[in-house]
């Protein structure tokens, strides 16, 4: 039985990834502070070891990966990629690069098969193109700052060390278990609940990719170890304004409340222009493309919350 570890599990593509593995018959270790919410995982507690360490340990955090011994890490712990909450931008800077560089650490004397790194799109800064892996990176929010350079400490591991070490870059992810103040949960519940929706104007594009996609492409990675030092686009190849995602889930959801736009204010860093991932080198390298469209994925995003409400209360 293989043996996976994963950081920032208890998060919302975290989660999604560990049920995944469990399907899989791996053996599943996650971290998580003892002060973490573990809400996602109620119905599978008992299937997966919980090590409470923090990413910033760096002794425990060394100790609990060398006990453990994992094939396969996947690296997704994070903090600042929900701007309007996770503001410190002291710890944005210590969790995703000094929490980047210990596990890179943790794990170096180890013959792992594969290390995959959680990027973003908000590396690149706001681009009138698609964006591609070789472009500039011009973050323009300190997340954004913070994760491309763990982005390149993973490269510079993987060259020097020569290490199986992979960077996944996810566009705007949506699905089960997301967090509820996201866009797509906060348009989904409230529709259900029939209750009035304030949004921003909503004219700036995202690249949504549904969660079934992104774990695909994790899955993908660990099989195909010849990828190490690459970053991979995980994008659906279009963008859509938030204003079209809003109304595609109220018609879909049937629902009598109101959308209101312009009751929100848009962020700097967002952008109406385009916001897009090139995803030709990801499709080369790992043969992926997603298999679910928009109108699919919110399909199935609705009927999951519709199932899971309670979660949610």
């Amino acid at each position: 039985m293989k043996t996976a570890f994963i950081t920032g599990a208890t998060g919302f593509i975290g989660a999604n990834l560990t049920r995944e593995l469990l399907a899989r018959n791996l053996n599943v270790n996650i971290i998580a502070r003892t002060t973490s919410n573990m809400w996602r995982f109620q119905d599978i507690k008992g299937k997966i070891k919980v090590h409470n360490v923090d990413i910033l340990e760096e002794k425990k955090l060394t100790s609990v990966v060398k006990q453990i011994k994992p094939d396969y890490i996947f690296h997704l712990a994070a903090y600042g990629a929900y701007p309007r909450i996770q503001t410190n931008e002291k710890k944005i800077l210590q969790t995703n690069i000094i929490g980047t560089y210990n596990m890179l650490k943790a794990a170096l004397d180890l013959p792992y098969s594969c290390f995959i790194n959680t990027g973003t799109s908000s590396e690149y800064g706001i681009k009138n193109k698609p964006m591609k892996e070789s472009d500039l990176l011009e973050p323009n929010m300190t997340y954004g700052v913070a994760k491309a350079a763990a982005t390149m400490l993973c490269q510079y591991f993987a060259r020097v060390h020569k290490k199986p070490i992979v960077t996944l870059r996810p566009f705007s992810v949506y699905g089960y278990y997301e967090e509820r103040f996201r866009l797509v949960p906060d348009i989904i519940l409230n529709c259900i609940k029939g209750n009035d929706v304030e949004l921003t104007r909503g004219e700036q594009k995202r690249d949504f990719i549904f969660i079934e996609d992104m774990i695909e492409a994790y899955i993908k990675a660990i099989e195909n170890p010849s990828i190490k030092g690459l970053v991979l686009n995980v994008g659906s190849g279009n963008d859509i304004s938030v204003k079209e995602v809003a109304k595609m889930i109220h018609k879909m959801v049937n629902s009598k409340n109101r959308l209101i736009f312009g009751k929100k204010k848009k962020e700097p860093f967002e952008t109406d222009v385009c916001w897009r991932a090139d995803i030709s080198k990801i499709r080369k390298a790992l043969h992926w493309k997603p298999k679910t469209n928009l109108q699919e994925g919110l399909k199935k995003t609705i009927g999951w919350f519709r199932k899971n409400k309670r979660l949610y209360n």
